[in-house]
């Protein structure tokens, strides 16, 4: 077979790449849509027809052009998946008059050789293979630079050497489009990654038989918006004389690239979220930034993650057994996908939950002992140390579980884990990919929540559990102390001529409507987190924002003494417009505190981001001109200390420290079974 038409298909495919590559996707729509140019658009059209007519022998054959795949980028239109041209070695048999089985056989090894000798490789095929496509397929070439059942790409100096072979017409370079994901793990578990959609044929030609393999998406948004991203493959019509020799060629349908699907991803922001969690949360993590204004995602970020360009050719046996036995888990979307217990996060939840109910204000005080009896079990603070009265706002800043302890027995079951439903605990989001946690919070619907559990929820221990995305999107919805919005992770979907087709507008989710009074003591509280003396999460402060935060240590997996430090909350505290979550995955035996290890990546992300972001960001425009920010008065807080003489009553609520557990000998048995001392 003449390889002309192959030598000029690169040409064809790299036009295509190249006009999607060109195209700087908006958000606007525009007139117009460009499609791929026609292959070998220098060469005048013969006329099929009439070729058929004098050639008797001939034969032709009407061939898929499969599209480029479309691409997937950034609310600013950086590119995270895209496509790219690589060339395959291929064979390209000759008509044989006089074609036997060994002499056929003879020609392929010969060539096959010849090639693994310049490149140092062992590529082959089996005999019934090579025997199979001379009889079915010899007018199309038969790639054979495949190593464990995958594609091997040739680099540009593997065809540099080969090119003396390559100029016989015996070996051609076969091409084909391939994904290609230029940032490489960035938003790797959003992205997914793409697989080929099936072999090529190997029994005789049909119409429509695909030029090269076609890819579709496996995972993420590349597989649940994979009808929109495959594109409309052309058609090409081949004519062949009997000697195998191609006659004509003639482009009947140019193929349709695939649309874009524009994310409300922020790469830097995104970018910043990894790498710092890299840098701090090895064992795992996750970070959630949305803007609190529509609900757009601009980060997702699981640590750790994985190279979806693993996956363009097919990805080897023992690499991907290799990824799914790491005990870290890094196909594991934690974002959105990990369930955990939100600690002292929800105490936000907790303490909404109680005013609103009535029975707390912001002025109530109680008692915050090292311990609370419930029962007959002890609930511990997390200090060690007597820290006297309090109220919410001191409470929050302090991250007092006894103060929440007993705010939750005062207020009952329902007002809390009604708040916590209102603020979109216990259902999924809603992201159009696979995988999202649903999370959980008891309630008295499901089984009578007595006095111990309800100890345990309020500081977001026990069976309350929920993911990053979910606590972020609480943040939202406190921030914004009206409306819930629907957290969005598409913005639009549009052609390669900037056409929208489908576009996914900001919508509210629900409407939240928190007591004024309370969202303000809350707000206050977070302020003081990271603003007041002796905030948990003082290492999360920036210069260039205030910013309104929570701390939470969580017991995860007592079995292995691991535990979770999270930082959440807004910023700018006054006019939130980002919502933000972090969780740290601690190692066995770690030491860990929300304030201490969460509340550094946040200062990180947004100190980078503050720093790095060009000067007409709209997210910075902003969060320029905000009111002033959320003062904090000495009157706003109650905290006598351990110096501060209680009350009777609230120090009856605190109780001290248990004694130790009696030792269990067989003396402490035989006095206990005689009744004595």
């Amino acid at each position: 077979m003449s390889s002309r038409f192959w030598r000029s298909l690169p040409l064809f495919l790299s036009a295509a790449v190249l006009a999607q590559a060109q195209e700087a996707p908006k958000a606007q729509p525009v007139s117009g849509a460009e499609s791929a140019p026609e292959l070998d658009g220098s060469k005048k059209k013969k006329d099929l027809a009439a070729t058929l007519s004098t050639q008797k022998e001939a034969r032709t054959m009407r061939l898929s052009i499969p599209a480029p795949r479309g691409v997937i980028v950034d609310r600013n239109g950086i590119a995270m998946a895209q496509n790219r041209v690589v060339f395959f070695l291929a064979l390209n048999f000759p008509f044989m008059s006089d074609a036997t089985p060994a002499k056929i056989l003879a020609f392929a090894k010969d060539k096959m050789d010849a090639a693994n000798q310049i490149l140092g490789k062992k590529w082959s095929l089996p005999d019934d293979k090579l025997l199979s496509h001379y009889e079915n397929r010899r007018w199309l070439p038969l790639v054979f630079s495949i190593e464990d059942g995958i594609n091997v790409e040739l680099s540009n100096e593997d065809q540099q050497k080969l090119k003396p072979l390559l100029e016989t017409g015996a070996l051609l370079l076969q091409p084909a489009y391939i994904r290609f994901y230029p940032k490489e793990d960035t938003a790797c578990h959003m992205l997914g990654w793409t697989g080929k959609t099936r072999r090529l044929p190997e029994g005789p030609i049909m119409d429509g038989d695909p030029l090269f393999e076609e890819m579709e998406g496996r995972q993420g948004l590349e597989l649940s918006f994979d009808a929109a991203l495959k594109g409309t493959p052309g058609e090409i019509n081949l004519l062949f004389d009997a000697d195998g020799h191609l006659l004509a060629d003639e482009v009947l349908r140019r193929p349709t690239p695939g649309r874009t699907v524009v994310t409300t991803l922020d790469y830097n922001l995104q970018r910043h979220a990894e790498n710092a969690l890299k840098k701090h949360a090895r064992n795992g993590g996750a970070m959630v930034i949305m803007d609190i204004r529509n609900g757009h995602i601009l980060a997702m970020a699981s640590n750790p993650g994985f190279n979806p360009n693993e996956f363009v050719f097919g990805i080897r046996e023992a690499r991907w057994a290799e990824l799914n036995q790491d005990l870290r888990a890094p196909l594991l979307g934690r974002a959105f996908s990990s369930e955990y217990p939100p600690a002292s996060t929800f105490k936000l939840v907790t303490a909404l939950g109680a005013m609103e109910s009535g029975k707390v204000t912001p002025q109530t005080s109680y008692y915050c002992g090292t311990s609370l009896l419930v029962g007959d079990r002890y609930f511990h603070n997390h200090t060690k140390n007597d820290e006297g009265e309090m109220n919410v706002i001191t409470a929050i800043k302090r991250s007092c579980n006894t103060w929440f302890y007993q705010a939750a027995l005062d207020t009952g079951a329902d007002p809390i884990t009604n708040m916590a439903l209102r603020l979109g605990f216990s259902e999924r989001v809603g992201l159009p990919i696979k995988g999202e946690g649903k999370g959980y919070v008891p309630t008295n619907a499901d089984h009578r929540i007595l006095g111990g559990e309800i100890a345990n929820i309020s500081i977001g221990q026990g069976m309350v559990l929920a993911t990053p995305l979910q606590v972020c999107q609480c943040m939202a919805a406190i921030g914004d102390g009206v409306v819930m919005r629907q957290p969005l992770l598409v913005k639009q979907v549009q052609t390669i001529g900037e056409v929208i087709v489908d576009a996914y507008e900001p919508k509210i989710r629900r409407q939240v409507n928190l007591n004024p009074i309370a969202r303000e003591a809350v707000v206050k509280g977070m302020v003081a987190v990271v603003s007041g003396d002796g905030g948990t999460g003082r290492a999360a402060g920036i210069k260039q924002a205030q910013i309104a935060g929570k701390t939470g240590t969580a017991q995860w997996k007592p079995a292995k003494e691991q535990n979770l430090a999270w930082f959440t909350g807004f910023l700018p505290a006054s006019q939130p417009v980002l919502a933000y979550s972090v969780v740290y995955e601690g190692r066995p035996g770690e030491r860990v505190s929300g304030g201490g290890i969460a509340a550094p990546i946040v200062n990180e992300v947004f100190t980078k981001y503050y720093e790095g972001a060009p000067a007409d960001d709209p997210l910075l425009a902003a969060m320029k001109d905000i009111p002033q920010a959320v003062a904090l008065d000495g009157e706003d807080e109650l905290d006598g200390g351990a110096s501060r003489p209680s009350t009777e009553t609230r120090k009856a609520q605190a109780r001290p420290e248990p004694p130790p557990p009696e030792k269990k000998t067989l003396g402490n048995f035989f006095r206990k079974l005689f009744r004595r001392n």
